[in-house]
C-alpha cells in the first residue's frame, strides 16, 4: 500500500471511531403533559433510577414548555420516575443499549392526585432526592440515621455520594471543595470539620452544588472554573438562640472519644465552637500543615487527635458580612511492627526479623477569613486573607536480622537505623477583589483581582544507621544530616 493510501484509510478508520463515540452517547427525551387537559408541565422533577437496585443515577427537570432531554452516562436497565406537587408520580422503565443510545419516550401523562373527603387530614412525605438545573437537593428526614450520627453518616447513605476512608467527598465522581451553612461557608476549604462534627438532627435539607467561582459569581464573568460544594439547610427551629452537644466515650485497651460543640445562631449571624480529643483515629480537623513534612509513620499506627476551633460569619443582611475560621490541631501517631519472614529455597532456608518503632508528632494553627462588603449599588469590594502554622516533629527506629540453617541457626547480616525528623512550616496568603458595575450600561462591568501568597518551610533531618555482614566479617554505617529549605513569594493580578 502507498503512502496516499494508508494515510486515506486511517482517516477512515478514525473518522469511524468518532462517529461511533458520538452514535453511543445516552440519552432519554420527551414530553411530560397533564393527563386532563394535554398540556405542557414545567419544572417536573425526572430522576433516573437503576432498575436493579433502584439507586439514583441522574436527574433533570422538564423545561417551560415540558420537554425534556436527559444524558446518561452509561447502557443499561433504567427506571424514569416523573414526580410534581399535586400529581401522582409516573414511572416509565427505559432499556439503553449500543444499538439503541437514544429513547424517546414520548408524552408523559401525569394524573391528578386530588383526593375528595367530607373532612380529611393529609400528611405529605418530602421527596427524597429533587433535581434542579444544577443542584441535587436530598432530604435528610428521608435517610434513617442511628442517634447521635454526625453529617458523615448522612453522606454514606445519599445515593450517588461516597465517602473514603480519610473522609473525602465526592459525588458523581466530583470531589467536594467545601461545606456550607445556610449558604455560608463553615471552616473553609475542609469539609471534614462539618462531617465528623455537625449533628444531623439539626439538618432539614443537603445540597450537592455545581457553582462558578468567587470571582465569577462577583463579576457575572465566567472564567471557566467551577467547584462543587455541599450546602446544609439549619431546620427552622434550629436558627435562633444556642443550642450544642457534647459526646463522650470509653471502651476498652485506653480507647476514648470525646467532642462537644457550641452554636449560636441569630437571624442570617453564625457563631460555632468545636473541641475535640481521642485516639481512635478520628480526625476531625485535616492536617493541613502535614503534607510538607517527611512522615515516617505514614497513616499507620494509632493516632492521638486533639483539636479546637471557631467559625464566624456576621453582618448586615448580604451588603456588609465578616467571616472566617481558626482551629488548632495536635496529632500524635504510635506505629509498632514486627516482622517475621521465612524464605525457602532449592537448596537453603533463611528467616528474616524484622522490627519498627515510629512516632509522628503534628501541630497545626490556621485561620481564613472573609470580608464581603457592597459599598453601594455599583461597587463591591471582597477581601481574603489566610495563613497557617505548621510544626512537624517525626522519629524511628529500624532494626532487621537474617539467618539462616534449620536447626542452627546462623546469622547472616544485621542492619539497624535511627531517624530523626523536625520541621516548621508558615504560609501567609490573601486575595482581594473590587468590582465596579456601570450604571448607564446595565451588564458591563469592571473587576480587578489581587493576590499574594507566601510560604516558607525548614526541615531538619539526621540518620544513624548500622550494616553488619557476618559472612564477610565486615560492618558499615552512615551517619547523615539533611537540611532543607523550601520558600516562595507569588504575586497576580487580573482584570476583566
Amino acid at each position: 500500500m502507498n503512502k496516499r493510501g494508508f494515510i486515506a484509510l486511517f482517516l477512515c478508520i478514525f473518522l469511524s471511531s468518532i462517529a461511533q463515540s458520538v452514535a453511543a452517547q445516552f440519552t432519554i427525551s420527551g414530553i411530560v403533559k397533564d393527563k386532563n387537559d394535554n398540556l405542557p408541565l414545567p419544572q417536573v422533577s425526572i430522576r433516573l433510577l437503576s432498575a436493579k437496585d433502584s439507586t439514583f443515577v441522574t436527574g433533570i427537570s422538564s423545561k417551560d414548555n415540558g420537554t425534556f432531554s436527559l444524558k446518561v452516562p452509561k447502557a443499561g436497565s433504567y427506571i424514569a420516575a416523573f414526580s410534581f406537587l399535586g400529581y401522582r408520580t409516573a414511572y416509565e422503565p427505559v432499556q439503553l443499549s449500543k444499538g439503541q443510545p437514544r429513547r424517546n419516550l414520548g408524552d408523559i401523562l401525569l394524573g391528578s392526585n386530588d383526593v375528595l373527603l367530607q373532612e380529611a387530614v393529609v400528611v405529605g412525605k418530602a421527596p427524597e432526592v429533587v433535581v434542579k438545573e444544577d443542584t441535587v437537593e436530598f432530604n435528610a428526614d428521608s435517610y434513617k440515621t442511628q442517634p447521635n450520627s454526625v453529617v458523615e453518616d448522612l453522606l454514606k447513605k445519599l445515593p450517588g455520594v461516597e465517602v473514603d476512608s480519610e473522609g473525602k467527598i465526592t459525588h458523581a465522581g466530583k470531589e467536594i471543595t467545601k461545606i456550607l451553612v445556610d449558604g455560608k461557608e463553615f471552616f473553609s476549604d475542609d469539609p471534614k470539620v462539618a462531617t465528623k462534627n455537625l449533628p444531623v438532627d439539626i439538618i432539614e435539607k443537603l445540597q450537592v452544588v455545581d457553582r462558578k467561582s468567587d470571582l465569577a459569581r462577583l463579576t457575572g464573568v465566567d472564567d471557566g472554573e467551577e467547584e462543587t460544594v455541599i450546602n446544609l439547610t439549619i431546620k427552622e427551629g434550629m436558627k435562633h438562640g444556642w443550642f450544642g452537644n457534647v459526646t463522650g466515650g470509653y471502651g476498652l485497651n485506653g480507647r476514648y472519644e470525646a467532642g462537644a460543640m457550641l452554636n449560636h445562631f441569630f437571624g442570617d449571624n453564625q457563631v460555632t465552637i468545636l473541641a475535640g480529643s481521642n485516639n481512635t483515629n478520628n480526625m476531625g480537623f485535616t492536617d493541613m500543615g502535614g503534607s510538607r513534612f517527611r512522615r515516617f509513620g505514614g497513616m499507620n499506627g494509632i493516632n492521638t487527635s486533639h483539636n479546637v476551633g471557631v467559625n464566624f460569619n456576621v453582618g448586615k443582611g448580604d451588603a456588609f458580612r465578616v467571616g472566617g475560621d481558626v482551629s488548632y490541631n495536635n496529632s500524635n501517631r504510635d506505629v509498632l511492627q514486627r516482622t517475621e519472614r521465612q524464605n525457602m529455597f532449592e537448596d537453603s532456608t533463611s528467616y528474616y526479623s524484622g522490627y519498627n518503632k515510629m512516632k509522628d508528632n503534628g501541630q497545626n494553627i490556621r485561620g481564613n477569613f472573609r470580608l464581603h462588603w457592597e459599598i453601594d449599588s455599583l461597587n463591591t469590594l471582597e477581601f481574603r486573607p489566610r495563613f497557617s502554622v505548621a510544626l512537624s516533629k517525626s522519629d524511628s527506629y529500624d532494626s532487621a536480622l537474617t539467618t539462616a540453617g534449620d536447626i542452627a541457626r546462623s546469622k547472616v547480616n544485621f542492619s539497624e537505623s535511627d531517624n530523626h525528623n523536625k520541621g516548621t512550616g508558615y504560609d501567609l496568603s490573601g486575595e482581594l477583589i473590587y468590582n465596579h458595575k456601570f450604571r448607564n450600561r446595565p451588564g458591563r462591568s469592571f473587576s480587578i483581582q489581587a493576590q499574594y501568597s507566601y510560604s516558607d518551610t525548614k526541615e531538619d533531618g539526621w540518620t544513624k544507621a548500622l550494616y553488619r555482614y557476618y559472612q564477610l566479617n565486615s560492618d558499615s554505617t552512615l551517619d547523615q544530616m539533611d537540611d532543607n529549605h523550601t520558600w516562595s513569594n507569588g504575586y497576580g493580578a487580573r482584570f476583566t
